[in-house]
């Protein structure tokens, strides 16, 4: 359960940007943004910064998380695309698959074309990580 070391790093950060705040009192909310490739549980991310949190300025932060779809674009015509969850899961159907996207997202390029051209040289742009957006901090 990679989960509570992403939840350990963002607390880590989120009390970065507390002590950095002149008169904080407390963080009263944390953004976050996880990719669809990245394959993390939204549920047991939420549930393991939770727990981390506890005894922290963060222990009653609304946290707030959003999945965000992968973003494609072809090396060959430059076209960028997004793809559904549905499409996700046709080429993660089966646990060992699962296995390598959560650990390589970057495979699954791999498994598209570009839908404008043809191409088969995909970037991944957006939708394999897991990114703090925002810290809101209560001062005095």
């Amino acid at each position: 359960m990679h989960e509570v070391s992403i939840a350990l790093s963002m607390l880590s950060l989120v009390e970065d940007a507390f002590r950095r705040t002149p008169g904080a009192r407390r963080v009263s909310k944390i953004r976050i943004e996880v990719g669809l490739l990245s394959l993390v549980d939204v549920e047991a991310l939420r549930f393991a910064l939770r727990t981390v949190a506890r005894g922290t300025p963060a222990e009653n932060a609304v946290i707030e998380i959003m999945v965000s779809k992968p973003v494609f674009r072809c090396r060959k015509c430059g076209y960028q695309w997004s793809v559904s969850d549905s499409d996700i899961n046709r080429i993660a159907g089966d646990e060992e698959k699962r296995m390598i996207l959560h650990i390589y997202p970057d495979v699954a390029a791999k498994y598209f074309t570009c839908p404008r051209c043809g191409g088969n040289s995909i970037d991944i742009v957006k939708g394999r990580g897991v990114v703090l957006l925002d810290v809101e901090i209560e001062t005095a």
